[in-house]
């Protein structure tokens, strides 16, 4: 009778740590919560740009508007743990910007990346070349400033 019990036994100690890394794993996978709104920034050709994004998130899903010089534009993405991936289609043009990055509490900074714009931006100047990096800072419900203005739309972008 304890000879059957061995195996019973072995099994349930090799098993025991497997569930429990589970477990651990998909504590560290759950979406960290991004909701509310942001202020962004990023270096373009004419010094520190800056946007403001409203998210809203159900589960790892991201949507919401992102606003700056050229209008509001819609936001869609996803995220996993502190890893945050979404895109922002420009509105007007064939342009849409791809970023990636790390959220650690009310922070959040990583690389974007122009995608689109038909094949070279105006005068041939470089659209979708290069990732450039940004960081966000989760605003507070009041007092959120105004994007800054651009006198064009590829060097707000750092195209």
């Amino acid at each position: 009778m304890i000879k059957r019990l061995y195996p019973l036994l072995f099994s349930f100690l090799l098993a025991a740590p497997l569930l429990l890394a589970q477990d651990s794993q998909s504590t560290n996978s759950q979406a960290s919560n991004i909701v509310g709104g942001w202020q962004i920034s990023w270096q373009g050709r004419n010094g520190s740009q800056q946007a403001t994004m409203q998210i809203q998130q159900d589960g790892s899903k991201l949507s919401g508007t992102f606003e700056d010089s050229s209008g509001s534009s819609s936001v869609s993405g996803s995220i996993s743990g502190n890893n945050v991936s979404f895109s922002v289609q420009i509105q007007g043009r064939p342009m849409t910007l791809a970023f990636t990055g790390t959220i650690d509490g009310d922070k959040m900074s990583g690389t974007f990346q122009p995608q689109g714009g038909g094949g070279g931006g105006r005068g041939g100047r470089g659209g979708g070349q290069g990732s450039h990096t940004w960081s966000g800072v989760r605003q507070g419900n009041s007092g959120q400033s105004e994007p800054e203005q651009s006198q064009d739309e590829e060097d707000e972008y750092g195209l």
